[in-house]
């Protein structure tokens, strides 16, 4: 069995997955799996290394239709008007699933020279580049999930941030003295509780792959959607006086807020809260 799927975004509670290409090896094993370590928070990530979760099936933040027996007939064909509307790519290659998040930027349209029998220039050409590592592979006969990135999960696997470990003391200060933050309200370091010291492990983690450029449009996007946040454009930073504050801004870092096509209500990803609509 060899299909393509995807979870798309839309109003209903339980996910949706729709069928994109049957009978194709998207991704390769990797032949370095064999020497992955069990996660641990307290583990030191080191760059190309793979993570493990065992017995995975077993844990909160499990896909239901990974517990299942799959068949493609179950799934409708994924059509050309849903296609903004992907949050990940799974790809089924017999009893080994691979996933493959999805960002904006991935679906946007590009200017492209196709290269074929001829050279073909494309003006608004919308591709999904396809990673040669997936983000995450599932084992389902050994019932393990690898990974070699925590952060790069969280839009798959709902709550297994939960698994971060709290970042330190040093490690807080260091995240509330970045430049995009005006600290405000007395809040500091010693008022950052556990789920937030949790989530700038990820939060730090995220911002060591951007590039300048990338730092750029992330500010922008929390800008445009970090509504109950105080903005200062001159000094390019956002005022931080609460753990909801600082809660907010994260999920932006994290991009977790994304706009409907209909309807055109701001929401926050994996949940039905509707973010206020204002300019």
């Amino acid at each position: 069995m060899k299909c393509l799927i995807v979870k798309v975004k839309d109003r209903k509670r339980t996910p949706t997955y729709k069928k994109m290409i049957s009978g194709k090896d998207i991704y390769s094993f990797p032949s370095n799996l064999d020497d992955a370590i069990e996660y641990s928070p307290s583990t030191l990530h080191e760059e190309n290394e793979w993570y493990m979760i065992t017995s995975f099936s077993k844990t909160k933040f499990c896909i239901e239709f990974l517990k299942e027996d799959f068949s493609s007939v179950n799934y409708e064909k994924l059509s050309r008007s849903e296609v903004d509307s992907i949050d990940y790519l799974c790809s089924i290659q017999d009893d080994i699933f691979y996933f493959q998040n999805i960002s904006k930027a991935n679906l946007r349209p590009h200017k492209i020279v196709h290269i074929g029998d001829d050279f073909i220039y494309e003006e608004n050409s919308k591709n999904i580049n396809i990673n040669i590592i997936a983000d995450a592979i599932y084992l389902k006969q050994d019932d393990t999930l690898y990974f070699q990135s925590l952060s790069k999960l969280t839009k798959i696997f709902k709550g297994i941030e939960e698994l971060y470990r709290e970042a330190t003391d040093e490690e807080t200060t260091e995240f509330l003295n970045s430049s995009f933050i005006n600290l405000t309200n007395g809040y500091s370091t010693s008022k950052v509780k556990t789920a937030n010291r949790k989530r700038i492990t990820m939060a730090l983690e995220t911002l060591s792959k951007f590039d300048t450029k990338e730092k750029k449009q992330i500010f922008k996007y929390i800008s445009k959607y970090c509504n109950n946040l105080e903005v200062d454009e001159k000094n390019k930073s956002f005022s931080i006086g609460s753990e909801e504050e600082l809660k907010e801004l994260i999920y932006g870092i994290e991009q977790r807020y994304y706009t409907t096509e209909i309807g055109n209500e701001k929401r926050l990803a994996n949940s039905i809260i509707k973010i206020s609509n204002t300019n």
